[in-house]
C-alpha cells in the first residue's frame, strides 16, 4: 500500500483548513460584501450600482463611445494610432469607485482585490474572451526596482486569475520590463509613445512562438503600455495580442 507523502498531506491538511474557515467565517466577496466567492454574477445589482458597464465602446481600443459612431476601424482615442493589439476591453471607466478599488489594488494592503475584478471583467465579457481563444495569459510587468516597493503586480493578480476562468496558461515572467520609465500619467500622450520604446523584451521567445496572446493591465489610457509590450511579444514570435483591463481611462 503506497502512503501519501509530506508534501500531499500539507496540501490536504491546508485544504481542510481552509473549509473549516469557510464554514466559521463565510468568505465574503471583496467588492460587495456578500457572503460568497465573488463571480461577478452573485454581486447583483450592488456591483452594478458601484462599477456600471459601459453601454457601447469601440472595437478596437475598448474605450466608451457614443451611441451613434461607428467604431469597427477605431474611435476618435485609437483612429490614428498604429496599435499592434487586435482587440482590447475593459471592466469600465476609470473614476468612481472603480477608480477607488484600482487605487487600493495598486497598494501592498489591496492584493486582495485583484481576484473580484478579474472575474467581473470576465463575466461582463465572457463571450468576447471565449472567442479569442488564448493560448496563453500575460501581465504587463513591472520594471524590477518597482517590485522592491510593492509586494504584488496588479497586473499579475488580475492575468493569474482570468487563466482559471478560460482555463489557458499563465506566465508572469515570459515577458519583462528591463528599462525604467517615468509614470505614464506624468508625460503627454506623444512623449508616452516613445517612453516605452524598446522598454519590454521577452525572456524565452521559443514559448510564445505562434500562440494567441492574452495581454493584462490593470489600466489603459492611450494604450502605448499595452502597444509597446504587445510589439515586443509579436517581434518574438506571437500570433496575435489582445488586450484586456480593468478600466479605461480618459486621454489627457
Amino acid at each position: 500500500m503506497k502512503y501519501p507523502g509530506i508534501e500531499q498531506l500539507q496540501r490536504i491538511s491546508t485544504r481542510w483548513l481552509q473549509t473549516g474557515r469557510n464554514f466559521i467565517y463565510p468568505p465574503r466577496c471583496s467588492l460587495c460584501g456578500m457572503e460568497a466567492v465573488c463571480t461577478g454574477v452573485n454581486c447583483g445589482t450592488q456591483i452594478e450600482e458601484i462599477v456600471p458597464a459601459l453601454a457601447r465602446v469601440c472595437q478596437r481600443c475598448g474605450a466608451p463611445v457614443g451611441p451613434h459612431l461607428d467604431s469597427s476601424g477605431g474611435c476618435t482615442d485609437c483612429r490614428g494610432e498604429k496599435f499592434r493589439f487586435a482587440k482590447a476591453v475593459a471592466l469600465g471607466k476609470y473614476e468612481g469607485p472603480l477608480q477607488e478599488f484600482i487605487l487600493n489594488l495598486k497598494q501592498n494592503h489591496g492584493a486582495y482585490l485583484g481576484g473580484g475584478l478579474a472575474n467581473l471583467l470576465f463575466y461582463r465579457n465572457r463571450e468576447f474572451f471565449e472567442s479569442l481563444e488564448a493560448d496563453l495569459i500575460v501581465p504587463v510587468p513591472l520594471h524590477w526596482t518597482s517590485r522592491l516597493r510593492r509586494s504584488h503586480n496588479p497586473a499579475s493578480i488580475i492575468a493569474e486569475a482570468l487563466s482559471h476562468r478560460l482555463q489557458a496558461k499563465y506566465s508572469g515572467n515570459i515577458l519583462a520590463k528591463r528599462k525604467k520609465t517615468p509614470p505614464q500619467t506624468s508625460l503627454t500622450p506623444q512623449n508616452r509613445r516613445t517612453n516605452l520604446r524598446d522598454a519590454f523584451h521577452v525572456r524565452r521567445p521559443g514559448r510564445v512562438k505562434d500562440l494567441r496572446i492574452l495581454l493584462v493591465d490593470d489600466v489603459m489610457t492611450t494604450g502605448s503600455t499595452a502597444n509597446a509590450a504587445s510589439r515586443a511579444l509579436l517581434q518574438a514570435g506571437a500570433s496575435e495580442i489582445n488586450v484586456a483591463v480593468i478600466a479605461r481611462a480618459p486621454r489627457i
